[in-house]
């Protein structure tokens, strides 16, 4: 149901100081350099085994085995072994170290392994070897890149926004990498899109495009890409305003911690149609904001909390029940002659008889 007048008037009120609340205004911001790609490949797995070696940790007889067949690929052209999940989630995201690790890798590499090729890039980027200088760390990264691996595209991205590809801030250079990697589903690279697009970088700014990376990135747990996909959803930026969406969104990042996601939920929930129905929620988050929040959100929500409930009080209280409104009866004089002593006697009233009161 819709609130009438000026309690449709004070819920919005609400909803609008939470939404400017869950829009930064006192409210800590997501991390928005979190990376959440986590990048895995069986170069990394072999790194860390031999620094696993090397500082005198014994390898089980199963990852030796797995070394051993990785050793005999590298610079046959073989394909390197798929390395088992549990070591694959132990090397997440690690930057190969080890001299020997950099050696058999070089092996993949000159075979045109695109993870390898990578690999060996980001070492020489960052200075880690001495064989290949950061330039041609570059090169090898665009050859990566070419060949389509999503880390070699969205690094490749990165060293255009950085001014590392000749020009300062090649936003319109590194776009088209960063789509290469977003559409390889590379969350960061899809989230980066979407900010892009949302504030005209290197393209034109397309509020809807911005809208559907953003909500792409928190499908995949993007924290950040759910803030601004719930912010946009709550204010109808590039997007038709969608409530519940906006509440679906902030539950999530409410699960995350973030005290933004209740205040969101609590938003989009007072500019429902049906607000009566949620009313225990919408209290619900506005007290979890409080109790999460710093002492400026508290203070917000202790003033804003009461106008909230006295508009659910008004709305729940029995109507005020009034006779209506009624046009006024004419005066009629009335008289009767008394049969005993023949004296007349005239009474004057309203003429309720008539249809006066219809």
């Amino acid at each position: 149901m819709r609130i009438g007048g000026i309690l449709f008037a004070l819920a919005l009120t609400a909803a609008g100081t939470l939404g400017a609340l869950a829009q930064g205004k006192g409210v800590p911001l997501p991390d928005a350099t979190r990376q959440y790609y986590q990048r895995q490949n069986c170069h990394q797995v072999y790194d860390m085994l031999v620094a696993q070696d090397r500082g005198g940790s014994r390898l089980n007889d199963a990852d030796a085995a797995w070394a051993k067949v990785y050793e005999e690929n590298s610079g046959t052209g073989k394909p390197c072994p798929a390395p088992p999940e549990a070591l694959a989630k132990r090397a997440s995201n690690r930057t190969v170290a080890t001299a020997q690790g950099i050696d058999k890798i070089a092996g993949y590499a000159e075979k045109d392994d695109p993870a390898a090729l990578y690999e060996i890039a980001l070492v020489a980027i960052q200075g880690g070897t001495k064989e290949v200088t950061p330039q041609q760390g570059l090169n090898i990264l665009r050859k990566a890149a070419e060949m389509g691996d999503p880390s070699a595209n969205y690094q490749l991205s990165q060293q255009y926004f950085v001014g590392n590809m000749g020009k300062p801030q090649d936003y319109a250079g590194g776009l088209p990498w960063l789509l290469k990697a977003a559409e390889a589903n590379h969350v960061d690279a899809i989230f980066q899109a979407g900010a892009l697009y949302a504030n005209g970088l290197g393209v034109k700014k397309d509020m809807a495009k911005a809208f559907g990376f953003f909500r792409r990135a928190a499908e995949q747990g993007h924290v950040f890409g759910t803030y601004l996909a719930a912010q946009m959803a709550n204010e109808g930026a590039g997007v038709k305003k969608d409530h519940a969406l906006a509440y679906r969104l902030g539950r999530n990042l409410a699960e995350a911690g973030e005290t933004s996601g209740a205040i969101f939920a609590a938003s989009a929930l007072l500019q429902m149609k049906d607000v009566k129905k949620h009313q225990d929620e919408i209290l619900y988050w506005m007290d979890r904001a409080h109790r999460e929040g710093a002492d400026d959100i508290k203070a917000h929500i202790n003033k804003l909390r009461p106008q909230v409930v006295a508009v659910f009080n008004k709305m729940n209280a029995p109507p005020e029940y009034r006779p209506r409104e009624r046009k006024a009866c004419p005066m009629k004089t009335v008289c009767y002659v008394n049969q005993f002593t023949r004296v007349q006697q005239c009474t004057t009233n309203k003429d309720y008889w008539s249809d006066c009161d219809g």
